[in-house]
Formats: C-alpha cells, structure tokens, sequence
C-alpha cells in the first residue's frame, strides 16, 4: 500500500434550513420553504418541512431549521438504498461526539420516500431508483430529488438564519454516495451560494458518472471507450449522453465545469470488494469489478484527466461497506469536522491501495 499527501479539501458539511410556515422565502430558494415541528423520536428528533410543491419531507436534525447562531458547520446526510435516515443520522451525530464538534454541527437527514414506505398523499413519493439519481417523483407536485436539495442548501445559506454558518458538506454512502457525487455534477443550487464553503464527501458508492465515453481497462489505470460495450453504458445515470428533467438543464460542457471545480473527497473502505448490494448493471460492470476497484479508477480518471479539480480519496483501511465505521474512522473526521475537529484542514494523508482494489 502506498500513503501520499494530498491537498484536501477537507469541509464540514452540509445542512440544511427551512423558514418557519408563514415566513417567507430567502433570495433565491427554489420555491418557498416552509417548516413544521413534528415530534421526536428518542435521539433522532424530527422536523417535517413544507417543499415548494406543497409536499412535506421529514427531516431528523440536532439544531432547529427556524436557524441558530451556534452553528458554524454543517452536514446534509443522505441515506443507502435502505432509506433509513435515523441509522444515518445517529451514524453521524455518533462521529460527530467523537470528533467534540456536535455543539456547533448541525447534521441533517433527509429521506427520501418510496412506494413501500407507504408516503401520505402529502408527502413526495420516488422509485428506488429515482432518488438516488435526481430524477423527478412520482405523481403531481413532485420535484426531483435535486431540486429539494436545492432547497435545502439555499434556505440553508440563509444568513438570516444561520449567520456564523461557514461550511456546508453534503455526504452519503453507498446510494446516498451515487446521489452526492452525481449532486455535485449537476446540483444547480451551489453555484448561487455565497459566504459558506460548500464540499461533497462520497462514501463507498456503487457507481460514478462519468464525464465523457471512456472507461478504465482491468487495471483500473489506463482508460479508452470500450469497444465491446453490449449496452448504452454512457447513458444517465453512468455517463452524460440521454439525460432529462433536471440533470438535462446543463449542457455537458457545464456539467464538467460544476463538477471539476467543486470540492469532492471520495471516501472509500478499504475492503469493500463484496458483490452484496453492488450494481450489476452493464455500465455499472465497466467502471470496475466491486465498490474499492470503481473508486480508485474513476478517482484516477478525474487526476489525469481533470488534474487542477480539488478532488481527493482517502482509503480507511480495513473498512467493508458500514458507514458507521468509514465516518466514525480517524481519517474520515478530518475530512468531515476539519484537522482538529474544527478547523477546515490544508491536507490530511490520502490513501490508495494497490490493486486489491
């Protein structure tokens, strides 16, 4: 294994913010973002938030969206294919003790709702693959699963609401990894944002898009268009070619400008190379043979291809596919809560293993 420095552009998170209901919106949020106290669930406590479709989303969260001046730091934390937030809440807030910063992180989590959940007529409703993906919900007043993020991070950014707020990380594994690395391609909202850092940390995802039609050969090292694809791999949700609804509003060219000037950290186990959950999909099976080896090929895809991009990996050794155990790790804290547990870190050691991968 080889341990090298690497530029990190290490953040603390990403969060979110509602106005309270009557309130209006701030300058520039997608829609009007309005917010409700539900009540809470033992160490999870919840807020259902009012989208600009009309449809309410339950959110667990530590702070009140109605905005505090204590927090400084933040995180949007987006659920697995499980969609169950509580476990990725708790998962964080337990990292977040650990690193001493939760008086002053605020960590949010999202779900995002499917058939088998059983959503309410109010609430927005996606597939199992849609969300993942920003594609639109189903039935009327449903917004893709990117504009509600947008949403979130713009009323977020409100300093009205959250004025000593300076860095905002949006983070997922697994699925919730696919939905943040493809967010911080196409996630529109970002770029209208002011005074607050924004990052994406990408945890163990089953799959990357990538930004034009090659791919990596068995080493993982050298990269050509297949020749012998027996699909459309290029295709959304793996490359930029058939793209609708919201992830079609930029062009391919504005998409690799979002995406390589944006702070990205791929965060991957060092030994997550079981089939179990693992996208199968011919354009899924061209990026790499498990979760480990698709990591370290497209993060050496972006390096020569994109090589000024602020992107870095850290490998946690010795980590599968748990996202207790990559967030709680020694490594990945400095890439959520900073060098210190507070501070945005200049660098911390990155990570790549040889071809276990």
């Amino acid at each position: 294994m080889i341990w090298k420095s690497g530029r990190l552009a290490v953040v603390a998170v990403a969060s979110v913010l509602f106005a309270l209901t009557g309130c209006s919106a701030p300058n520039g949020v997608v829609g009007s973002a309005q917010m409700a106290l539900s009540k809470g669930k033992g160490s999870a406590p919840q807020e259902t938030i009012r989208l600009s479709s009309g449809k309410k989303l339950t959110i667990n969260r530590n702070f009140p969206f109605a905005g505090s001046s204590k927090v400084t730091d933040a995180l949007i934390v987006i659920h697995g294919a499980g969609r169950n937030p509580v476990s990725t809440y708790t998962g964080m807030m337990t990292a977040a003790s650990k690193a001493g910063v939760s008086g002053h992180t605020m960590v949010l989590a999202p779900k995002f709702k499917i058939a088998e959940d059983n959503p309410g007529s109010n609430e927005p409703e996606w597939t199992n693959d849609s969300w993942k993906s920003g594609e639109a919900g189903t039935g009327s007043g449903s917004l893709s699963s990117y504009a509600v993020m947008d949403e979130l991070v713009l009323t977020m950014a409100d300093k009205s609401r959250f004025p000593n707020l300076k860095r905002l990380t949006i983070v997922g594994h697994s699925a919730g990894g696919q939905f943040t690395q493809r967010y911080a391609a196409f996630g529109l909202a970002p770029n209208k944002v002011k005074g607050v850092s924004i990052n994406y940390v990408v945890g163990n995802p089953s799959s990357y898009v990538y930004m034009d039609p090659i791919r990596p050969d068995a080493s993982g090292k050298k990269f050509a268009a297949p020749s012998n694809a027996s699909c459309k791999y290029n295709e959304y949700k793996y490359g930029l070619d058939g793209r609708t609804g919201y992830v079609a509003k930029l062009s391919k060219e504005q998409v690799v400008q979002n995406y390589t000037s944006r702070r990205v950290t791929y965060l991957n186990g060092g030994v997550d190379v079981l089939k179990k959950e693992l996208d199968m999909d011919c354009g899924a099976m061209l990026e790499g043979k498990n979760r480990l080896a698709r990591g370290a090929a497209y993060y050496t895809y972006i390096h020569s291809k994109y090589p000024n991009a602020p992107h870095n990996r850290i490998v946690v050794p010795d980590v599968g596919h748990d996202h207790y155990a990559l967030f709680e790790s020694p490594l990945a804290k400095s890439v959520l809560f900073g060098g210190d547990g507070g501070d945005l870190a200049d660098s911390v050691l990155s990570h790549s293993s040889s071809l276990a991968e």
